[in-house]
């Protein structure tokens, strides 16, 4: 994989954090598994963008999406997912989180190293309140993205209608 600049490491998160931090720079963090992009998605990531000067953006390890979307995923691999988020002009940074999976949560350990200002969910995510107790441990600030519901196909939808085509 060619080495790009927004794929960032845990550390290198850190710094950019420091510094934005004592830049007043608001920071927006989300995560989520990306294996197969769609219109839903960009969205998603474009509104996220618009809620602060610094959007971060970290992906799930291939051994996360395998825990928790079943032994064919995920499609593409990690590296590759990554390099394609990194790609969207919303996104300033991307990560591949690498902390163990604890229910459907890993990734605390990046929150308490960055601590970004803003922390985007869907108002459906399954560890809500899991999530709620983590993000006020840090100082952060839950954002619950508009409902999409129904507006858009899912990733699983999507790959299930491909498989159908054969």
């Amino acid at each position: 994989m060619q080495h790009n600049p927004k794929i960032i490491s845990y550390a290198r998160a850190q710094q950019i954090a420091k510094r934005l931090h004592k830049e007043g720079k608001k920071i927006v963090f989300k995560t989520g598994c990306f294996d197969v992009v769609h219109i839903g998605h960009i969205r998603a990531l474009e509104y996220c963008k618009g809620l602060g000067d610094v959007f971060i953006l970290a992906i799930g390890s291939d051994k996360t999406l395998h825990a928790l979307k079943g032994p064919d995923r995920p499609i593409f691999p990690e590296e590759l997912r990554a390099e394609v988020i990194a790609a969207l002009a919303c996104v300033d940074y991307v990560l591949i989180l690498k902390e163990p999976l604890r229910g459907r949560i890993d990734h605390e350990k990046i929150i308490s190293l960055i601590r970004p200002h803003y922390y985007m969910l869907p108002p459906d995510d399954k560890a809500l309140q899991v999530k709620r107790i983590m993000a006020k441990k840090y100082g952060v600030t839950i954002k619950l993205k508009p409902e999409t519901k129904g507006k858009y196909i899912s990733t699983s939808q999507l790959i299930s209608r491909i498989l159908a085509i054969g």
